[in-house]
């Protein structure tokens, strides 16, 4: 996905499915110091159940449109 991809996307849209967790949501634990993959999936939950979302190095199959990893690189 491209930066340009990301930015048409709305905030509620459900990056993690199995948790529920939103870009928004992912958005507000960067904004409130969660800087890494990790930080991010202790916040929120998200990629912390089938992982998928997490990374497309683990979604090998791309099952999944974006990824918890790319919210961090889109949103700094």
């Amino acid at each position: 996905m491209t930066k340009e991809e990301f930015e048409k996307l709305d905030k509620d849209y459900e990056v993690c499915l199995c948790v529920g967790v939103t870009i928004g949501e992912i958005q507000t634990a960067i904004k409130n110091g969660c800087n890494t993959l990790e930080a991010i999936m202790d916040e929120t939950e998200a990629g912390t159940r089938c992982e998928q979302c997490s990374s497309r190095d683990i979604d090998e199959d791309g099952e999944k449109e974006l990824h918890v990893d790319e919210v961090l690189k889109f949103s700094k």
